[in-house]
C-alpha cells in the first residue's frame, strides 16, 4: 500500500534534483559561476525557493553534481567516438563542433572544472574528464607521452579558442592529433587527413 505513493515521491525529488542541477548550468552558461545561488537555481528551475536547500546540502554539492552531469555527457560522446570508424577525425569534429555550437555550455563546464581545483571533494568528479580522455586516446597510441600530450594539447586547444574567441580549423585540429599520435612530420600530418576522408577499403582504420 505505501510502495506505490513512496515511488512517486521519489521520482518527483529526482525530477526536482534533475531540473535544479539542468537551471545551475543554465545560469553559469548566461551569467557566470558566481550567480548561483540557492534562490537563483529554484527560480531558473521553476521550483519552491526551499527546493534547493532540500536537495541539496550546499552550492558546492550542486555545482558538484553540475559538473558529474557535464563530465557523463563527456563520457558518453568520448565512448561513441571510440567506436567510430575514424575515431580520431570524429573527436577532432566533437570539439570543434562543441567549441562552435555550444561555447557558452563549454565556457560553464571548464568554470565548473576550474572551481573544483578549489574543492579538494570536487576534484574527484573533474579528474574524470581527465581519466576518460586519456582512455580513449591510449587506444590510438601505447606511447604514455603521446597520450599525455595529448591530453594538454585538448584542454590548451579549448582554452584558448575560448579566450580569443577563434573558431579551431577542424582540419587543423584533426592534422596536429595524427602527428601527435604517430610522430609524422607536419606535412605527414595534412597527408593522413586528407586520406582519412577519401573512401577507404570495407574497413577504414583509424590512422589510414
Amino acid at each position: 500500500m505505501t510502495g506505490r505513493p513512496l515511488d512517486g515521491r521519489l521520482l518527483r525529488g529526482e525530477r526536482a534534483r534533475r531540473a535544479l542541477v539542468a537551471a545551475t548550468l543554465t545560469i553559469i552558461e548566461r551569467d557566470g559561476l558566481c550567480r548561483v545561488t540557492h534562490r537563483n537555481v529554484t527560480r531558473e528551475a521553476g521550483l519552491p525557493p526551499s527546493s534547493a536547500a532540500y536537495h541539496f546540502s550546499s552550492i558546492s554539492d550542486l555545482l558538484e553534481q553540475a559538473l558529474l552531469w557535464a563530465d557523463q555527457q563527456a563520457a558518453d560522446s568520448l565512448e561513441r567516438i571510440g567506436r567510430a570508424p575514424d575515431p580520431v577525425a570524429a573527436f577532432a569534429a566533437w570539439l570543434v563542433e562543441d567549441l562552435v555550437e555550444q561555447r557558452s555550455r563549454v565556457i560553464a563546464e571548464y568554470e565548473l572544472f576550474l572551481y573544483a581545483a578549489r574543492v579538494p571533494s570536487m576534484r574527484p568528479t573533474a579528474v574524470r574528464w581527465l581519466t576518460d580522455l586519456e582512455r580513449l586516446v591510449s587506444t590510438w597510441t601505447a606511447d604514455d607521452r603521446a597520450v599525455a600530450t595529448i591530453r594538454a594539447y585538448v584542454d590548451g586547444m579549448v582554452l584558448q579558442a575560448l579566450v580569443s574567441g577563434d573558431q579551431p580549423d577542424v582540419t587543423a585540429v584533426e592534422a596536429t592529433l595524427r602527428y601527435l599520435v604517430r610522430g609524422s612530420a607536419p606535412g605527414e600530418a595534412r597527408d593522413l587527413a586528407v586520406r582519412a576522408r577519401r573512401p577507404a577499403g570495407p574497413v577504414a582504420g583509424a590512422f589510414d
